[in-house]
């Protein structure tokens, strides 16, 4: 990482210059070792400017990154379609193709929405959706525990978080399977090869689903989110269809791919910490606590983008109005100064200011899901298969970790046992059991 002064030095207490780095979050260089190169921009830079993606300031250390999430006014989520550079494109960098909801929206408009839809990402929201949750972890540890062999992503990991998000957007759970798959290869598919032409191709049939039910739900509403949001009002008007496929947007990618990767990679550190991994065996009540530890150093969210909105500074270094920002939650949660060495994994640490889910007004909405989530399915596999081993060099990572911090798969064996959960062949089936 090559840097060079970007704004002059002026006098003392004036603007402070920002260094030029070569960095590019989507690069496969990053993704060898992003713990590395995020703790070497805390201590070298924890403001400079890239020149990938169109530029953008790079944003890494914890307190730079608090100041930047904490003035919407100064740095904006909206995203407005088409990309324009220099209007509001958004929170991912470089700016995507469709736009998702409240995400992309700025106060105060953005807090009326986040108050309704928290109905459905509430706390006691999420304590509802446990025994939901634990009822699909069980179904899916059964498809395997008398086999001695199972997937921990493709066939734990991702298709838990699948099936909670579609269940409560109120999406048929029939071709589960398919959508779970479209939107896992989604993250980390290259842009522009064949193979994310059919990964996009997925997903567009899950909002294509998520379309044709909108006038349904309209017409007969139910308890899931999709009813919700056909009767939603924001403004003193009724929310338009565009605008649920926006929120459906949002919601079932965030759902679904970054609770897989917080998992993943906390399997595949309790399958390198064995004495770690005993210690939760032996007190699973402590798993909850240990949370927070774990998204702080697999930060699975590598970052969030802002637009400029007026001519200001971010730590001093001049910033001016269209320009883009990307905080790096990852970065900042491997800050040396609030947290002490950060490279060490300390399941005794205390982590909850770990920036993972975002921080100031924007922070995630379904971070009490995905925390639930994450309890339920560690002690799933820890009381059903503690002694489990990933086979050796087949777990792969993403190749970039542009949008999130994870892996494509991880076959894993264990000492096989018997099924706990009803006898049912599909998930479908499961639901209505419940």
């Amino acid at each position: 990482m090559s840097d060079s002064p970007t704004t002059p030095v002026t006098a003392s207490g004036g603007p402070r210059h920002a260094p030029k780095v070569d960095f590019d979050h989507h690069s496969p260089a990053y993704a060898r070792d992003p713990w590395a190169a995020n703790i070497e921009m805390n201590r070298r830079c924890p403001v400079a400017y890239s020149n990938h993606h169109g530029g953008f300031w790079l944003v890494t250390g914890f307190d730079e990154v608090t100041e930047v999430a904490r003035k919407p006014e100064m740095f904006s989520s909206a995203h407005e379609l088409p990309n324009t550079p220099g209007r509001p494109q958004g929170t991912v960098v470089p700016a995507s193709s469709f736009r998702g909801l409240p995400l992309e929206i700025d106060p105060p408009e953005f807090l009326e929405w986040r108050r309704a839809l928290n109905t459905f990402f509430s706390p006691t929201a999420a304590r509802r959706l446990r025994p939901r949750i634990a009822q699909y972890a069980t179904w899916c540890v059964d498809q395997h525990i008398e086999s001695g062999e199972i997937d921990l992503v493709l066939d734990l990991s991702n298709p838990v978080p699948a099936l909670i998000t579609l269940d409560l957007v109120g999406l048929p759970l029939d071709d589960w399977r398919v959508y779970a798959d479209a939107v896992h290869a989604l993250v980390y598919t290259q842009p522009g090869t064949p193979e994310f032409d059919r990964v996009e191709a997925g997903f567009a049939q899950l909002i294509e689903t998520v379309r044709e039910l909108i006038p349904k739900r309209r017409a007969n509403p139910g308890d899931d989110l999709l009813s919700f949001l056909t009767q939603l009002d924001i403004g003193g008007r009724r929310i338009s269809d565009e605008e649920i496929v926006a929120v459906c947007n949002a919601v079932i990618p965030g759902g679904v791919d970054t609770t897989t990767a917080l998992l993943a990679n906390t399997f595949h550190y309790l399958d390198h910490n064995l004495q770690a991994r005993q210690r939760l065996v032996e007190r699973p009540e402590t798993i909850p606590d240990t949370c927070d530890e774990f998204l702080r150093y697999f930060t699975p969210v590598v970052g969030a983008g802002r637009t400029v909105t007026r001519d200001t500074t971010i730590a001093g270094c001049p910033v001016r109005s269209g320009d883009r920002v990307l905080m790096s939650w990852a970065a900042a949660n491997l800050d040396a100064k609030v947290f002490p060495d950060p490279h060490v994994i300390d399941l005794d640490r205390d982590a909850r200011r770990q920036a993972a889910f975002g921080i100031g007004a924007h922070r995630c909405i379904g971070r009490h899901i995905a925390r639930m989530d994450f309890e339920v399915m560690v002690s799933e596999v820890l009381a059903r298969m503690p002694c489990y081993r990933l086979l050796p060099g087949q777990a792969e990572r993403y190749p970039t970790l542009g949008q999130v911090n994870g892996f494509i798969r991880m076959p894993a064996r264990f000492t096989a046992g018997p099924r706990i959960g009803p006898d049912v062949p599909s998930v479908a089936q499961l639901r209505e059991l419940a």
